[in-house]
Order: structure tokens, then sequence, then C-alpha cells
């Protein structure tokens, strides 16, 4: 029996909590059948009185990534929407993102070309909301997401990372220069998502070469998380 690497659809849970309880997020998905979990941390922008009334404030955050196919990924949010562990905590929330392919290694007993497959159906009209994403250099996300709060975003998670350029295009004075990026993540209705995004297209900072990137993806479930249930 050989092994192949195909492409499979599938859905991307990703779980905004508190800090320290992403690991709650990891073992409940697990249980209900997912293979595993990401775990990274990032930090709320919301102002207090969002803070109040969709549980992203000025707070350090557990952000989850939980892979699954379509089949398995209902069960999973199901089980983590009714945790009671997590019922427990502070509240959080929690969406869901179409993946077309996922590169995986299986098992078989005839070759198997890569493919992508159809996932047969598409969200882009019927999605009630939209991640807004915006890659950016290190110390512009939160003028970013001041220009998006103006234009009606309610809040964002910053999640800090790197770029990986290639090395002979990052030298200043002969030192590789690395440059230290901000992840941005905006989370809004649809019908707000085009004027928040224009806006965030507008930023001064984004009119430089080279500062960052925006994009858009549609959200199929949205569902909050911890105690109360709170609408987040």
């Amino acid at each position: 029996m050989s092994s192949c690497t195909i492409y499979t659809p599938g859905k991307l849970l990703v779980s905004i909590v508190p800090r320290h309880q992403g690991d709650i997020v990891v073992a409940a998905t697990k249980k209900a059948g997912a293979p595993g979990g990401t775990v990274m941390l990032g930090r709320g922008t919301a102002s207090n009185h969002i803070l109040r009334l969709l549980c992203l404030g000025d707070t350090s955050k557990d952000l989850v990534l939980t892979l699954a196919t379509a089949a398995d990924m209902g069960r999973i949010t199901h089980a983590l929407r009714q945790d009671e562990r997590l019922r427990k905590k502070a509240p959080g929330i929690g969406f869901v993102l179409d993946v077309p392919g996922i590169l995986r290694h299986m098992a078989s007993q005839t070759p198997v070309q890569p493919s992508m497959s159809d996932t047969g159906e598409s969200m882009s009209s019927t999605a009630g909301h939209q991640l807004i994403c915006v890659i950016i250099n290190r110390g512009y996300a939160e003028d970013v997401m001041h220009t998006a709060r103006e234009a009606g975003a309610t809040g964002g998670t910053i999640v800090n990372a790197r770029g990986t350029g290639r090395e002979e295009d990052v030298k200043f004075f002969g030192i590789t220069i690395v440059p230290e990026k901000e992840f941005l993540m905006i989370l809004a209705a649809r019908d707000a998502a085009p004027g928040i995004l224009d806006a965030i297209r507008q930023t001064p900072c984004l009119n430089e070469p080279g500062i960052g990137i925006a994009f858009c993806l549609d959200v199929e479930d949205f569902f909050p998380l911890g105690r109360g249930g709170r609408a987040c």
C-alpha cells in the first residue's frame, strides 16, 4: 500500500477567547472529532463599551484554528457551544470559514494525483458576516483599526507575525531585516463590510508601497462562546 497527497475540501473554525482558554477549546473540539488545533496569541482592540456588548476588549486573547471536514464541523461547533467548561468562562466568539482545499496524506492502494476538490457550494450570497483581514507592518494595525471603527467596525483582534520576504529584498546597510508584521482581523456584518474595507483602503499608511494588504472572507457561521451565551 502506497501513500499519496491529495486536496480535500474542509472548514476552518476560528475561536477567539480570553488568554489561557485556548487549551479548553482544543480539548472540546478534539473530543468532538477534530484532529487537533493551533493556538496563537493575540489582543483585542474594542473599546470598553464594545467589550460589554461584543466580548472583545483591549485584553490578551487566545486565537484557536481548527481544521476539519465539512461533515465533522457541525458536530464540532455544536460541542464547542455546549461545552460546560467554556460556559463558565469569560465570553468569546467562534466563526467558520470555507476551505476549498486541505493538503493531506492518505494511504492508497492505487496512486492518486493531487487535485483540488470542489466543495459544491458557495456561501458568498448567504453569509451573514465577513472577516476583514489586514496584514500590515508592525505598529500600523492600531491606525487601521481606528479608521475601521470610524467606518462602523465594532472591534478586532491583532496577532503578531513576521514577513518572509527574500533576504536580498530586505537589506538595509548590509543588515538583513525580516519585517515584523501584525495580522488584524475584523468581523463585520455583511452589509457593513464593504464600507469598512473601503475606509481601510484609504488609510494614509496603506498608501505607502509594501506597508500591507487587506482582503475579505465570507463567514459561514458565527456564534458566541462562554458565560451567558451572549452574542459577541
